[in-house]
This record gives structure tokens, sequence and C-alpha cells, in this order.
């Protein structure tokens, strides 16, 4: 019962975080030195998220974020979103940046990603603009 209500609060807080963005611009998309500074920091950060992810490492996959993502994203959350995953497009193997976009505090890189069992995966990580640009959010769309 109370891995459902975890997973329940999870879907909530994305729904709601996607309804609030939704009512927004969409951003600015970088390009040149704005874009390559944003990926000097999301880069490692992740690599630690998808190797995390990979080896069923939850300390790893949520060493970067921020509270409320801690909050969004507990151990439960995590187990549930590996599963799915795992069970949709496998393992994470590549990557590539699509686009970077300032929205606002936050920052939003978006991946062209490679699973073992699907090619064409969407992955957008979104980072703090703040310092130390924590992870914020985290989608796979296939």
């Amino acid at each position: 019962m109370k891995n459902k209500k975890v997973i329940y609060a999870l879907v909530l807080v994305i729904f709601l975080f996607s309804i609030l963005t939704g009512c927004k611009s969409q951003g600015t998309t970088l390009t040149g030195a704005d874009k390559d500074a944003v990926l000097a920091f999301s880069e490692a950060k992740t690599d630690n998220l998808l190797a995390g992810m990979n080896a069923n490492d939850y300390a790893a996959f949520s060493k970067d974020f921020d509270k409320d993502m801690l909050k969004a994203m507990p151990q439960t959350g995590f187990d549930s979103l590996k599963k799915d995953r795992d069970a949709k497009v496998g393992l994470y193997l590549s990557r590539e940046v699509s686009s970077v976009i300032k929205d606002g505090d936050f920052y939003a890189v978006i991946y062209n990603a490679k699973f073992e069992k699907e090619d064409a995966v969407t992955v957008r990580v979104v980072f703090r603009v703040a310092e130390p640009n924590e992870i914020s959010g985290l989608w796979f769309n296939k």
C-alpha cells in the first residue's frame, strides 16, 4: 500500500510540473558557448544518473538530485521506474545531445538515446540554473 502511495505521489508531482511548464513559454534554445557551458556540467551528471540506473544503484542515480527530486524519486520510485524502463527499452547504451533549453530557473538537456530494446528514446534531464546545477527532472519518451 505504501508503494502505491509513493507512486501516486510521484505521478502527481510529474503531472503538476508538466501542467505548470506547459502554461509557460517553451524557453530559449541555447547555442554556442552558452550550450557548451551547460554541457560542461550536465554531461557528467547525466552519465552518473544513467550509469546508476543501469547498475541498479540508487545512490549513484540520485547523487546529483535537488531536494525536490529526491522527494519525488525515492528508492521505491527508482525501483518502479527501473523495472518499467528495463521492461520497455532495456539498459541504456548511448546518447547524443539534441538540444539545450533555458526556461526560467531551469536548463533542459534533451538527448536522443539508444537502449538495448529501442534505438529512439528521447531523454530529458532538467537542471537548476543555480549552482551546483542539481538535477530537478527526468523523463524518458519513446
